[in-house]
């Protein structure tokens, strides 16, 4: 999920405060200058990513675990199969998770 804002009018460190107190079930990581992980469990969480004139949100695995594990199995076990199990299995709980934060970022950033 794209969000236009103004030019360097948040960063991620005062989003980081705004979304803590707003989300208490979730555990918010900073994971680098510009990149903030929302994390609500082991397989369902937020990437969050702050630029000059945008916000991306988007849904994934939160841990550096979780993303090598489901990697590595696309190449064990071919595409198709990680790729329903995904669908089926982890991505509903984590689009909940991007709409949650990303709605309430869009509200935050409004003008």
């Amino acid at each position: 999920m794209k969000i236009s804002i103004e030019e360097n009018s948040i960063t991620a460190e005062e989003l980081k405060s705004k979304l803590e107190e707003k989300f208490p079930d979730y555990e918010f990581m900073q994971r680098n200058k510009k990149m903030l992980v929302a994390k609500k469990t082991k397989s369902a969480g937020t990437n969050i990513v702050v630029y000059k004139k945008r916000i991306m949100v988007a849904g994934s695995f939160p841990t550096m675990g979780g993303q090598m594990l489901f990697t590595l199995s696309l190449f064990l076990l071919g595409i198709l199969i990680p790729i329903i199990v995904y669908l089926a299995a982890f991505r509903p709980a984590q689009k909940q998770s991007e709409e949650e934060i990303g709605g309430y970022i869009k509200e935050l950033t409004a003008p």
